[in-house]
């Protein structure tokens, strides 16, 4: 989010775009084109292909770099991956919902610091398989999402990572999930706080500013599944985490697992953040 400013000074930058009006309007470019991306990206395709061999080599080399840098990384993280720690870090919970997750799932993700962590962690077995908030965390979509994917795909498994805060912007709509009979497994990182928001506040007015902002209440929403007719689960440790998925799979009905998780750890994802700095 710094509007270019991480794009190197030497670089050359091509922008496409259907209004002329929008050219150079926050970066200055080398060249600019004013038409269809579609269109002009499979001009781009065809030029290419008349040395497609080139290209294909040198493609496959970069991958393979980037696919190097990505190994190193997990590697890094695999002693938190593996953590028993209580309260159980959130790469924990990423990882073993990793390992849940079949051919037939569709995952979904609406959080803010706890999907950072797991966007790094969670592979999507098959094409279309995940959906999340979006760049600028548009928080609340995850029931409305499971729904939609479960009516669109009612023969796949759905499950949804949520944040506490995030659930709690519509997570009433549970109760049309149980009352429609729209089965979805809901994950709920816990940390009682807002804690991406939370780690810009300590960070521009201290400690004190940002738990008296960003501070939530200690819900155990798996309470909250069972009082609407759902399926529910409370887990506080990690080796806890994937027989608690397991009988929620069983069990058929609309389920939220509530996974207490670390409230001091913030993910890279976040402190990394032009916008938090």
């Amino acid at each position: 989010m710094g509007y270019g400013r991480s794009l190197r000074p030497d670089a050359t930058l091509v922008q496409i775009d259907l209004d002329y009006r929008t050219m150079r309007k926050n970066h200055d470019v080398s060249l600019g084109i004013v038409g269809d991306a579609g269109v002009v990206l499979e001009a781009v395709l065809a030029e290419l292909g008349k040395a497609k061999a080139d290209v294909a080599k040198r493609r496959e080399a970069w991958l393979e770099e980037l696919w190097q840098i990505e190994r190193q990384a997990v590697e890094a993280e695999l002693p938190k991956l593996r953590s028993d720690n209580s309260p159980i870090h959130p790469l924990r919970l990423a990882y073993e919902l990793n390992e849940f997750l079949t051919e037939d799932s569709i995952f979904i993700g609406d959080a803010g610091d706890v999907l950072t962590f797991a966007g790094r962690v969670i592979q999507p077995k098959a094409p279309g398989r995940w959906m999340d908030t979006g760049p600028l965390g548009n928080l609340g979509i995850g029931t409305p999402f499971a729904m939609a994917a479960k009516l669109a795909h009612p023969d796949q498994e759905v499950v949804c990572l949520f944040g506490d805060g995030s659930f709690a912007l519509t997570g009433w709509d549970f109760e049309s999930c149980v009352r429609h009979g729209l089965p979805f497994i809901g994950v709920i990182g816990n940390n009682s706080h807002q804690n991406q928001v939370r780690y810009s506040t300590r960070l521009h007015l201290g400690r004190q500013f940002g738990e008296l902002t960003t501070k939530l209440c200690d819900v155990n929403y798996a309470e909250f599944a069972k009082m609407l007719g759902g399926y529910g689960e409370e887990v506080r440790e990690a080796k806890d985490i994937q027989p608690a998925l397991r009988r929620a799979r069983e069990s058929g009905k609309c389920a939220l697992i509530n996974v207490w998780v670390d409230s001091e750890v913030f993910s890279p994802g976040t402190t990394h953040q032009t916008m938090y700095r």
